[in-house]
């Protein structure tokens, strides 16, 4: 298991990146070149501006924080998975973003999940599983579980998407945006990008 607590998520992607090029497992499956389990924490999450080696640039990126958020512009969204989410998160009826919202408001915890039984055989299957979101203190800490994270080319959009999610929700219920923790059961990183990821981190 590989655990990175950063601030910047920026950084978060790169240390990821050199951290599961020198300590992941080889997998049995030769799609990828490296993979383990992964939890990232970030104290104090914060938008920023993508580093220049990430492989989406920014108006791309920010496409998908506002869509993830509004479910606007659809059309424009390029990554498939972002709509899933937005639409088992936001769709009505039972909302699950409303139930959060409404839980939270209780001082309960919220949880939603993305996954149903129909994506075991579906071609475009859910990476993130589950949002757990809580009031700490007047904070809202989030927690995510993945069941997979290509980390070269997705791990910071993911970042980016779901700390957009977590201020949302936390202007919601008049909180502060406080910890976001991801869990990764598998994050990988694929053998074709091997020579990609050597580039940024040696």
């Amino acid at each position: 298991m590989i655990i990175i607590k950063e601030n910047n998520i920026n950084t978060v992607w790169k240390e990821t990146l050199k951290q599961l090029y020198k300590n992941g497992y080889i997998p049995q499956d030769k799609r990828f070149f490296k993979m383990d389990t992964l939890v990232i924490e970030i104290v104090e999450p914060k938008l920023i501006i993508p580093d220049k080696l990430f492989p989406m640039d920014k108006k791309e990126m920010e496409i998908i924080n506002q869509y993830i958020i509004s479910g606007k512009n659809e059309e424009k969204v390029s990554h498939e998975w972002t709509k899933k989410y937005y639409h088992r998160l936001f769709d009505s009826p039972n909302s699950q973003v409303e139930y959060i919202i409404n839980r939270i408001q209780k001082d309960r915890a919220g949880i939603a999940c993305t996954w149903t039984k129909e994506d075991q055989n579906a071609e475009i299957k859910p990476c993130m599983l589950s949002i757990t979101a809580n009031n700490e203190n007047g904070k809202l800490y989030f927690q995510l579980h993945a069941r997979a994270c290509n980390i070269y080319d997705k791990l910071l959009m993911n970042l980016s998407e779901f700390i957009t999610l977590q201020k949302y929700i936390a202007n919601k219920c008049d909180l502060e945006v406080g910890r976001f923790t991801m869990f990764i059961d598998y994050a990988q990183i694929s053998a074709k990008d091997k020579e990609k990821v050597e580039k940024i981190i040696i």
